[in-house]
């Protein structure tokens, strides 16, 4: 069985063949010729290159030098920021901000050659004016991969959905979900903050493959892409890191609004030109008959609400506060086709903060921030599968949660750095759990499941959490290096407490300007949160923390001017591991719980391990072009056996081009990797004498096809009256492929042994809109 193409109504064919015809046609508006500072940064920004700048040192009247040697934006920005006695300082992988030209007595950094001499503390002082988090943080330990805002505006999917951009960085596996697994491991072991706020699962139809993240893209500034090796501040999550930064505007204001085939949507960001306010505000709701459904949920209209605020005042030269909100708004329901499977599902996720920077030196700065986060699911269906299973599952998971952390950078000199802080959280979570469901005796003894698998628990689960960290960095003429742990226990209030332990070392060695060797050693352990406990099996104590062993080295070569690469090797070794519960043949159906297929795994232990090689060239400016190829293997330890894991994928390649001439751009990400593990199943005619039965082989001893997809999007800015208007066009698996993934049952006749079917990943999805923006914004 192919799941079938979403279908374009013939209104909407008509909307958007308009939408194409007005991109294709709209006129090209020449680029107007570099005038300020400003506009010459912008020119760098746009080979990838990103720059951080204080609007202090480079006003929108900063001009430019009327004769400039440079042959390159790198060189020519260097150049003219050196008229004014600017300079640029090498914060991470094609990342700089602008300081200050240093005293006399020290020789001043350039970008050809940013680690001749180490900036003095007022460099530091002129670094930290801008409301950053970027302010102390110097060469990016752990390499993260960085996606920028012009990364987001081009990467296809991400017009609507800011994370299918990170999909291009190695060491992700993804089909489907906007939520990709990192190296091997569970979706749940990535930590995900925005503002510098933990969020628990912001994704939209979560137990429905995630297909959409909770951020609207216009409130997303950056996103930073820890794979492993991260930094001791970001938490107890084993696996990595999905860091999200606010936009932000200099000045000035924009406004948006915009609807498409999935969303209609308003933002508004901005700064107040009489007060020290900035302000972010977004809302999207999704579009009636939405072009993305769920697998395997063909009748029915899912629908979402997400609304995020963001107001920070800047209180004195020395603090600042910060209020935010996030609220995300599910209601599912869906049946399959043929109706076999219903599900309902309503989920309601609210966050709130409240922050303060105070900042009252150039050498030290500190972060304190209190969230409370309030999350209601409830969930039911029913599954009814003549000759194998019939059953009906309600479930309810509301959690309550109160985080408190504070964080404090010293720079006690130009070549050293102080990094400490603590956290605190209550969590309480009340859980149910109500399946009631009959397996044939040929499915029950097949799959090794009771005939009757009735299950009803009723579970209050309170703790409380406490961590501490510490680092400390050094850099000299040429290396650098972090020195950091944590400590964490936690409280199940009269079930049990937990400590854990976690060292970490990053190291970074430069020997030329161009070239950067790194390596990063650590443990890094995840306790279990109470809203993870498992109904299914009605949990009664707390799981150990999970415990893993992180290896990375690298290299990085990095030109303005030439391909930029990345080496890396990993291995990544769990010794300790949570049980999970996995479908080893239909990972997509509508409840898995009632899935007849449904197992419980408790690994004793597991490893991934991979090389990932990574590339992106600027071919002018109007071309450029990425490629990444990951080699790779993650596996379980299931009594003694080496099992992969059902998104194992050995190898993986991707490739992301694009073009942009004036104001028309248009994108290209081709996305390939070998099969998925299967489970192979076969049914086995009966005869006179013996029925006929379903055989079952080993776990994931087989795979899948190689999956492959293009995905293509277009856009067109058209200049009008007020603002500007881009109209756009997004194709996920634009050659519509059928890519294989999962095994299911399905009845010939009634009183039968189940037939089995092959289902597919999402066909073609054709997504099209318009955004019309206005304002008069200046960005960062």
């Amino acid at each position: 069985m192919t799941v079938r193409p979403v279908a374009v109504r013939p209104a909407r064919a008509r909307w958007i063949s308009a939408i194409l015809l007005a991109a294709c046609g709209a006129a090209a508006v020449a680029a107007q010729s570099q005038a300020t500072m400003i506009d010459l940064l912008r020119v760098l920004g746009a080979t990838g290159v990103d720059v951080l700048y204080s609007s202090d040192l480079v006003p929108p009247d900063l001009d430019v030098p009327a004769v400039l040697q440079g042959s390159d934006p790198l060189s020519r920005v260097t150049e003219a920021l050196a008229a004014h006695h600017l300079v640029l300082r090498n914060v991470g992988p094609r990342r700089y901000v602008v300081t200050r030209e240093p005293a006399p007595r020290a020789a001043p950094a350039t970008a050809s050659n940013p680690r001749e001499s180490s900036p003095p503390e007022a460099a530091l002082e002129e670094v930290s004016v801008f409301a950053s988090r970027y302010a102390f943080e110097g060469t990016a330990v752990g390499e993260p991969a960085s996606f920028t805002e012009r990364d987001l505006q081009q990467t296809p999917g991400s017009q609507q959905d800011p994370m299918r951009a990170v999909r291009a960085s190695p060491g992700l596996a993804t089909n489907l979900s906007s939520r990709p697994y990192v190296r091997g491991a569970f979706l749940d072991d990535v930590l995900v903050q925005f503002d510098g706020v933990p969020l628990v699962d912001p994704f939209h139809f979560k137990n429905f493959q995630s297909l959409i993240s909770a951020f609207d893209p216009a409130a997303v500034g950056r996103i930073d892409v820890y794979t492993g090796g991260f930094p001791v501040n970001y938490g107890t999550r084993s696996a990595g890191v999905f860091d999200l930064a606010p936009r932000s505007v200099a000045s000035g204001n924009e406004q948006r609004l915009g609807a498409s085939l999935l969303s209609y949507d308003f933002s508004s960001v901005g700064r107040a030109e009489r007060w020290p306010i900035e302000w972010l505000a977004t809302f999207r709701h999704s579009a009636h008959d939405i072009a993305l459904k769920p697998i395997n949920g063909d009748i029915g209209e899912p629908t979402y609400i997400d609304a995020l605020g963001r107001v920070r005042w800047q209180a004195s030269a020395v603090s600042a506060w910060t209020l935010g909100w996030l609220l995300l708004d599910d209601r599912i329901a869906l049946a399959s086709e043929p109706k076999r499977e219903q599900a309902d599902a309503h989920d309601r996720d609210l966050y709130a903060w409240v922050a303060s920077d105070w900042n009252p030196s150039g050498a030290l700065h500190s972060h304190t921030s209190i969230s409370v986060t309030n999350i209601e699911r409830s969930r039911g269906g029913t599954l009814t599968l003549t000759g194998a299973a019939n059953g009906q599952l309600a479930e309810r998971r509301d959690s309550f949660l109160v985080d408190l952390r504070t964080a404090w950078s010293y720079a006690q000199s130009a070549q050293s750095t102080w990094n400490f802080g603590a956290a605190a959280g209550l969590e309480n979570a009340e859980l149910t759990f109500d399946r009631q469901e009959l397996f044939t005796d040929a499915i029950a003894a097949t799959f090794g499941r009771p005939i009757d698998a009735a299950l009803t628990s009723q579970q209050m689960v309170r703790a409380s959490t406490l961590g501490f960290y510490a680092s400390f960095r050094r850099q000299w003429q040429a290396f650098e290096t972090e020195i950091g742990a944590r400590l964490d226990r936690q409280d199940y209030r009269s079930l049990s407490s937990r400590a854990q332990a976690s060292p970490r070392l990053n190291v970074r060695f430069d020997p030329t300007p161009d070239w950067h060797v790194y390596g990063s050693w650590g443990l890094f352990t995840q306790a279990q949160r109470v809203g993870e406990w498992r109904s299914e099996e009605s949990q009664t104590a707390p799981d150990p923390a999970t415990r893993a062993e992180h290896l990375i080295g690298g290299v990085i070569h990095e030109s303005p001017d030439a391909t930029h690469w990345r080496l890396e090797v990993y291995r990544n070794h769990w010794t300790s591991i949570s049980p999970y519960f996995d479908n080893s043949l239909d990972a997509l159906v509508l409840l898995p719980e009632l899935g007849p297929d449904r197992l419980r795994l408790a690994p004793r232990s597991a490893e991934t391990a991979g090389i990932e090689l990574s590339a992106h060239r600027a071919f002018g400016r109007a071309f450029e072009a990425s490629a990444a190829y990951a080699l790779s293997r993650t596996t379980d330890d299931l009594n003694g056996r080496d099992v992969p894991r059902s998104w194992d994928q050995p190898h993986a390649v991707s490739v992301d081009m694009a073009w942009r001439q004036a104001n028309f751009s248009s994108s290209l990400l081709v996305a390939w990797h070998s099969g998925w593990p299967r489970t192979p199943v076969s049914v086995v005619q009966g005869t006179s004498g013996v029925p006929a039965y379903v055989v079952v082989g080993a776990r994931n001893s087989a795979r899948w096809g190689d999956y492959l997809s293009a995905d293509l999007r277009i856009s067109q800015i058209v200049p009008i009256a007020y603002g500007e208007l881009t109209l756009w066009v997004d194709a996920t698996n634009v050659t519509d492929r059928t890519n294989n993934c999962c095994t299911a049952l399905s009845p010939e006749q009634p009183g039968t042994v189940p037939a089995t079917y092959t289902k597919t990943w999402l066909s073609r999805i054709i997504n099209a809109g318009f955004s019309w923006r206005f304002g008069s914004p200046r960005a960062d």
